[in-house]
């Protein structure tokens, strides 16, 4: 029984490995940036069956819910391509986003493509970090952030909002010439639970804005 068993799971390695062998992609990875107003992006991938029997796409399966597809159609004859183009919803993401399409052929247990969708979100007003905290456990000293602007959208920082009753901070520039500001801060008090929230606006060619939100704690 056990041989058998075995004997079929070979047989449907076998039988996966054939079906995608006689199928080409244009390309299995797109690279793509998105513009700071852009919400999707989209990709299109390009299939075709250069085996002598018609193949059926019977799903797709993505890595993250901001992941989707369109196929062109699911049946592919011999000799016939079909398109499936991949999306990407930004939502609130920055920076790297790496999502992958499994495609699965009819009564195929393994996916017979991995298709990949590297998706750069630029992040307007970099922060590092972008939480600072203090503890029983910490020094009570002050913590500094690097605030480092994407030239190419926005060029000047225009706002520091933060509660002024909790919270000292200095500005300064960086020495190193890395980031466009430092910002040094340190909480007027170590004696209470502390929550706040800064938040870094700035603006730049086109009447394009951003702001990114830095997150203080105190735990006493």
């Amino acid at each position: 029984m056990i041989h058998k068993i075995c004997t079929f799971g070979l047989f449907c390695l076998i039988a996966t490995a054939l079906q995608a062998s006689t199928l080409t992609w244009d390309r299995t990875e797109a690279r793509i940036e998105l513009k700071p107003d852009q919400e999707e992006a989209r990709a299109t991938f390009t299939v075709t069956n250069n085996g002598d029997k018609t193949v059926r796409i019977a799903r797709i399966k993505t890595s993250c819910g901001c992941t989707g597809s369109i196929l062109d159609r699911k049946i592919i004859e011999p000799g016939a391509s079909t398109e499936i183009i991949g999306t990407f919803h930004k939502g609130k993401r920055q920076g790297l986003n790496h999502n992958k399409l499994d495609v699965f052929l009819d009564s195929q247990p393994d996916s017979v493509a991995t298709l990949h969708m590297i998706v750069q979100v630029p992040t307007l007003i970099e922060l590092q970090p972008k939480i600072v905290y203090w503890n029983t456990e910490t020094s009570k000293t002050e913590r500094s952030i690097r605030v480092t602007l994407d030239m190419r959208y926005v060029d000047t920082i225009t706002d520091i909002s933060y509660n002024r009753e909790t919270l000292t901070i200095v500005e300064e520039s960086d020495p190193t010439g890395k980031a466009d500001r430092i910002l040094r801060i340190i909480p007027k008090s170590f004696n209470s639970l502390l929550r706040e929230t800064i938040v870094i606006s700035a603006t730049g060619k086109d009447k394009m804005t951003a702001d990114n939100r830095l997150h203080v704690f105190v735990q006493p």
